[in-house]
């Protein structure tokens, strides 16, 4: 009996072995693509020795686009088409994503990518922006509003994580980087795996055409990339603490109704905690809401950037 025991305890032993040698088989197979043979050399800044790359669209007041953990600028392809009719538009990969330079050496935390946003406004010759945050991006947006409340007009933080909350306190000791390693791996390259994240942040899966599923697809085919997000994954322990009564710009939140990544809850941590925010709930969306509501969505965001009937948020 004893024996028929350990016997079964066998595959649990294997198990861990047998998902990071997976993980690093997924790796292996598909992240093969060179950045160079994918980007275009002018729509990369050279900031702080990552070279970021970016788009512009529009003219007038300039707003930036910050996109979120794992994602890319191609994540508002829909808000860079809709608010370039009024304003300068500025989106971009973040150090680690999409196809801006892996930067294993980067500071990849929410503060330092804060600090490359500026730098990189600066070389645009941005001297004040609203910003637009999705995600993680969020909390970059504030840490970014925090440091440089100067450059900073107007935030719209969308289904945004809140900074000093971006990992739960249970998750913090399991996360190290192979397990990380395996996470991001499977996440990038599982079939199935990845299929239940996507679903998970849609309301509606029909969304994700297969227009839509390479798009999102492509920067993880960029060889580096597991090594990069979970560097960058590992960077969110080394978040700086962040006063949020400190930022004072006007902030909208921006909710898909049932969001399944970052519920109701972050949303009501930081309407609580911002001096001058207000919250508006898009119904039948989830965490993709600037993809699934583009409309709804963007309406909102534009009365808010026009200063539109304030008063009754």
């Amino acid at each position: 009996m004893k024996g028929t025991r350990l016997a079964g305890l066998v595959p649990l032993a294997l198990a861990p072995g047998a998902l990071w040698a997976y993980a690093k088989w997924l790796q292996h197979r598909y992240e093969r693509q060179e950045l160079e043979s994918l980007r275009e050399p002018q729509r990369v800044a050279r900031v702080d020795g990552v070279g970021l790359y970016y788009v512009t669209a529009g003219e007038g007041p300039a707003i930036v686009l910050i996109h979120g953990m794992g994602s890319s600028l191609q994540t508002f392809r829909r808000t860079i088409s809709l608010l370039a009719r009024d304003y300068r538009v500025v989106a971009f990969d973040l150090a680690g994503f999409g196809l801006s330079d892996r930067a294993l050496e980067a500071d990849l935390s929410p503060q330092g990518q804060a600090c490359l946003t500026w730098e990189l406004m600066r070389h645009l010759g941005i001297e004040r922006a609203s910003v637009i945050g999705h995600s993680l991006g969020g909390a970059i947006a504030l840490h970014l509003a925090a440091r440089h409340p100067e450059a900073v007009e107007r935030l719209v933080l969308v289904s945004s994580a809140v900074p000093g909350h971006v990992l739960p306190s249970w998750v913090r000791p399991f996360w190290h980087p192979p397990v990380l390693e395996v996470i991001v791996a499977l996440a990038l390259h599982d079939p199935l795996f990845r299929e239940w994240l996507w679903r998970g942040g849609v309301w509606d899966s029909s969304i994700l055409t297969p227009e839509l599923r390479a798009v999102m697809r492509q920067p993880a085919l960029v060889r580096g990339t597991t090594r990069a997000i979970v560097r960058a994954g590992l960077a969110l322990l080394e978040e700086e603490p962040l006063d949020l009564s400190r930022i004072a710009q006007p902030v909208l939140l921006l909710w898909g109704e049932d969001d399944r990544w970052l519920d109701l809850r972050s949303a009501r941590r930081l309407l609580q905690a911002l001096p001058d925010a207000r919250l508006r709930l898009v119904p039948r969306a989830r965490h993709m809401v600037l993809e699934e509501r583009p409309e709804e969505a963007h309406t909102i965001i534009l009365a808010f950037l026009r200063g539109e009937e304030e008063g009754s948020w």
